[in-house]
């Protein structure tokens, strides 16, 4: 069985709101999001982030998004908007180091 994917799409009002959503995140990410496994933040411009976040179920999904509200609840007032995709994941591929 493949995981879940969580693909959140995050615009800031300035730069530096995107540097401080972030260094909230890594305070929080192990309390908040127990079951994450891989995630990958990617700065798609100076003020929006694409954030691809990959869980074990659609199960373990779901149980995070009260704590995802409350961190989305943190960083209100610097988002001009926020809305995110799931599905499941159908490939995944990552070249192990040499």
């Amino acid at each position: 069985m493949m995981s879940i994917g969580r693909i959140s799409m995050l615009e800031f009002m300035k730069p530096e709101d995107v540097d401080a959503a972030e260094a909230y995140y890594k305070t929080i990410r192990e309390d908040f999001f127990p079951t994450l496994e891989p995630v990958l933040n990617i700065r798609t411009g100076p003020t929006s982030l694409m954030s691809i976040a990959v869980y074990p179920s659609y199960e373990a999904a779901e149980a995070n998004l009260p704590e995802r509200q409350k961190m989305h609840d943190h960083v209100q007032a610097t988002l001009k908007d926020t809305f995110y995709y799931e599905g499941d994941i159908s490939y995944f591929y990552q070249q192990s180091k040499k």
